[in-house]
C-alpha cells in the first residue's frame, strides 16, 4: 500500500460534490479504532492505520498526510515521537492527540511541541468529528485555491 507501508489503508464514503480526498494517518489502538472510524466514516477522508510509532514513520515517510490522529502512548513509544518526525514540516500536518486522562501539563505540553489540539478520553463521536473539522478547516490547504489536483488542495471536509 504506498503511503501507508505497514498499516492499513481504508476509505471513508466520498461525500458529493467532493472530488478530491484529505489523507488522515491514524495511529491507535484496535480498541479505539470503532470510535474514530464511526466519527469518520461519511466523510471523504483517506486513512491509514497505524498501530505504532514504527508503522506511522514509514506511513509519514511515504504519504503525503495532512491529518495526523495520535494515542498519547504507544506500543513503542509516544506521540512525542511521532511529533518529533514531523517536527519540520509541523505546519503541513494538524496532529490530533488522543489522551487517556486530561491534565493541564500534559495538554500545554502538546501544544508546545505543536499538536493541533487533544482529546481526552472517554471519546465520543462528536468529540472527535468537531476537532477534525477544526483542524481541516485551518489547515492552509482548506483555504489555498492556487493548488490544483494535489493530495490536499483547495478541499473542504463534508459529510455524504
Amino acid at each position: 500500500m504506498p503511503g501507508c507501508a505497514g498499516g492499513r489503508r481504508s476509505r471513508s464514503r466520498v461525500s458529493a460534490g467532493i472530488t478530491t480526498r484529505w489523507r488522515m494517518l491514524v495511529i491507535c489502538s484496535n480498541e479505539n479504532r470503532q470510535v474514530i472510524e464511526s466519527a469518520i466514516l461519511e466523510w471523504s477522508l483517506e486513512v491509514c492505520w497505524c498501530l505504532t510509532v514504527q508503522q506511522a514513520r514509514r506511513g509519514l515517510r511515504r504519504g503525503n498526510h495532512a491529518l495526523v490522529l495520535c494515542e498519547a502512548d504507544l506500543p513503542d513509544g509516544t506521540y512525542q515521537d511521532v511529533m518529533t518526525v514531523l517536527k519540520h514540516k509541523l505546519d503541513q500536518f494538524r496532529v490530533i492527540v488522543l489522551a487517556e486522562a486530561y491534565s493541564e501539563d500534559s495538554y500545554r505540553q502538546a501544544i508546545e511541541l505543536g499538536a493541533f489540539d487533544v482529546i481526552s478520553a472517554p471519546y465520543k463521536r462528536t468529540d472527535v468529528q468537531w476537532i477534525i473539522m477544526q483542524a481541516v478547516q485551518s489547515h492552509p490547504a482548506a483555504t489555498d485555491t492556487s493548488k490544483k489536483g494535489g493530495t490536499t488542495g483547495g478541499r473542504s471536509l463534508a459529510f455524504a
